[in-house]
């Protein structure tokens, strides 16, 4: 486990810069692209990560892929932790910089598990009522939950919007048994 002020410094180094150019969202999505990378190619981070690879080789390998897509300071920032050898807490520097990012613009993260995809109108329609009901905006992150039967389950922070249709059945199934139980019938 990584403490929290090895990463953290970074992060608040980065939001501070974007916060001063004005580029909280754009810099916000292209980590959120490195990030998605790494974790969609564990060998490449692994590769960052290995201690016998030079920093020059790390960040050579590092602008290759992601020199288009990214701004010069974003880049900087993942070349610093290179340099300074912290590159095991770039992620958690990153999410630490995205964190950082909601918190200034009232962004909420809603964790949505649902049985299959929504469609884009259905995603809009959710985030929208979401948004209505809360009064922050509302970043959604999806989750596919076959276990829900139907319906789906949103958290929000510390609250919990449980629609799904297994907690329906779960509430009817008690409501029964508690009949059952208040008149007298047993199984017998």
């Amino acid at each position: 486990m990584i403490p929290e002020t090895i990463y953290s410094k970074y992060s608040q180094a980065m939001f501070d810069i974007a916060s001063e150019q004005k580029k909280l969202t754009e810099f916000g999505t292209e980590l959120k692209g490195v990030r998605d990378t790494f974790q969609k190619n564990p060998d490449l981070w692994k590769f960052l990560n290995h201690p016998l690879v030079p920093p020059q080789s790390k960040k050579d390998t590092l602008a290759k892929i992601f020199k288009d897509s990214l701004s010069p300071i974003v880049l900087q920032f993942m070349y610093v932790m290179i340099d300074r050898r912290r590159e095991a807490a770039l992620l958690l520097a990153i999410d630490g910089f995205i964190d950082l990012a909601r918190k200034a613009q009232h962004i909420e993260v809603a964790k949505i598990r649902v049985v299959k995809p929504l469609s884009k109108k259905e995603e809009t329609k959710l985030v929208a009522s979401l948004e209505a009901m809360t009064g922050q905006h509302i970043e959604p992150l999806y989750y596919v939950d076959p276990s829900l039967i139907g319906g789906m389950v949103i958290q929000i922070g510390d609250k919990l919007i449980d629609g799904s249709l297994r907690r329906q059945l779960r509430d009817m199934q008690h409501k029964l048994l508690q009949a059952d139980v208040t008149n007298g019938v047993t199984d017998e």
